[in-house]
């Protein structure tokens, strides 16, 4: 009787914590979709069919699985409907978190829930059209199933249930591999911590062979659609390995994830030292940690592997630590004293922090480039021409136009008579007052900064009358797009 009233506590409090979670990511969804996720739906939209998408798309941004869930919804789908796979992954993720500790500890359960549902980094990337939510639920089914196996569970069908993982998450996001490896590395030393090197080496590739043999057949089919285009795989853009960007993403990562907002040096040696004590703590998945949160960039900044200035490239960290604080702060509280008071303390304030972090996205939405569809429609409510500053917002003003089914036409280079002009801008980069472009003068009209780890600047420019009092020569109406 009382076993049942306990669960039935659990069932009810852990419902509330995914529905925050659900509310949390629908709300930062509302926004149209920022530079990388427009790009997705382009990529999509020019496939035009499923297997379009597996061979025509050879490009870095086509995060297959989504592609699918874009094409399926369609291009001028609402924002909310295109991110609607992220949404319900990153949702089911806080529940296959919760079911990693819930045979050990319910209260460990409905930590880590918590802090699935609400860390920036998670809520951002489940509430936007791309892969990474449906790679961290893989990953997570992944660690779940790896965690009962190490438990001494019956293997029954872990090991086609890791093929599927291994095969989804790859689809979803190709950073997938680096989770593949860090799973395999803690089954090797976990099972080499109580039998010898040669038996650990044997168990682990008998759970593993069928998930290797999945993986290796999704990065086949990927190599050989880019080896069979003429142009190859291609990448939105690429940027050399530097300790600065290295160091920044890593440091914006672990603000993301614990809701930090500030951005500090001192939070890699912090979160070194709650790695080397996670053992201390009551962890029992230490060697997961110690490979997904040290080793793994470690091995990037060895390796001088490029573009590691993003932070959501370590998305495989930021799942790790945050079960790691769910792990270590649950079984600190459970020790009473002032463990409990530290650690209800440190969960309080991370909670806090990302729920401060979560307002702020869902306030900025990453810019909102619908916005500049809106100031067009209130100018020229029939539809207008925009010239753009340079090719990487043709995508965002496509699919915004797309959503609010307003004709615009969108000209990349040349001298039109544009009556607008569309900028955008990345992070670090500023907007100066747009010199004459086309004989003729543009003053600025609308414009949004993105706030959080996703997004893009943006500015709208209306073009000035001519300083003789007469107007620039009018656009034709284009055809919608």
């Amino acid at each position: 009787m009382g076993g049942s009233i306990i669960n039935r506590r659990y069932g009810m409090l852990l419902a509330a914590v995914v529905l925050l979670g659900l509310t949390l990511r629908v709300a930062a969804a509302q926004g149209g979709l920022w530079l990388d996720e427009a790009w997705s739906a382009e990529l999509a939209h020019q496939a035009r069919t499923p297997l379009g998408v597996f061979l025509n798309i050879n490009h870095d941004n086509n995060h297959h699985l989504n592609s699918l869930w874009l094409l399926l919804v369609g291009y001028d789908a609402a924002p909310v409907l295109q991110r609607g796979l992220s949404i319900a992954t990153g949702t089911t993720a806080i529940v296959v978190a919760a079911a990693i500790f819930a045979q050990r500890s319910k209260g460990m359960a409905l930590v880590a829930a918590l802090l699935f549902a609400v860390s920036p980094m998670v809520v951002t990337m489940g509430s936007e059209a791309r892969g990474y939510a449906p790679m961290s639920l893989a990953l997570l089914v992944a660690v779940l199933l790896v965690s009962h196996w190490l438990s001494d569970a019956p293997l029954d069908r872990t090991r086609q249930r890791l093929a599927l993982c291994f095969a989804l998450g790859a689809l979803s996001q190709l950073t997938m591999v680096f989770g593949c490896v860090a799973l395999i590395g803690w089954a090797f030393l976990s099972e080499g911590a109580r039998t010898s090197p040669v038996t650990a080496a044997k168990l682990t590739f008998g759970l593993f062979a069928p998930a290797l043999i999945a993986l290796l057949a999704v990065l086949a089919v990927i190599a050989g659609a880019a080896l069979a285009s003429p142009t190859g795989f291609q990448f939105g853009s690429y940027a050399p390995f530097t300790v600065l960007l290295f160091l920044h993403a890593q440091i914006e990562m672990v603000g993301y994830t614990i809701g930090w907002p500030i951005v500090s040096l001192w939070l890699l040696p912090i979160v070194l030292v709650v790695v080397l004590l996670a053992h201390r703590g009551g962890a029992r998945l230490t060697p997961f940690y110690w490979l997904a949160i040290v080793a793994f960039p470690l091995a990037l900044a060895i390796l001088h592997a490029g573009n590691v200035g993003h932070p959501r490239y370590y998305l495989l960290a930021a799942i790790a630590l945050l079960l790691l604080l769910a792990e270590t702060t649950a079984t600190l509280i459970a020790r009473g004293g002032w463990q409990r008071i530290a650690s209800a303390g440190a969960i309080v304030a991370i909670l806090g922090g990302g729920l401060w972090q979560d307002a702020a996205l869902i306030r900025n939405q990453r810019g909102d480039p619908t916005k500049a569809i809106t100031a067009l429609a209130a100018r020229a409510p029939g539809g207008t021409t925009v010239l753009l500053d340079r090719s990487t917002g043709l995508a965002m003003l496509r699919v915004a136009a797309a959503h609010a089914h307003y004709p615009l036409m969108v000209v990349e280079a040349g001298c039109p008579a544009a009556p607008f002009l569309f900028v955008d801008r990345f992070k670090g980069e500023t907007f100066d007052d747009p010199p004459p472009r086309c004989r003729g003068a543009y003053r600025p009209i609308a414009s949004a900064y993105a706030v959080g780890l996703s997004g893009t600047h943006w500015a709208l420019y209306e073009r000035a009358p001519a300083p003789n009092g007469a107007t620039p020569p009018p656009s034709q109406k284009p055809a919608a797009r």
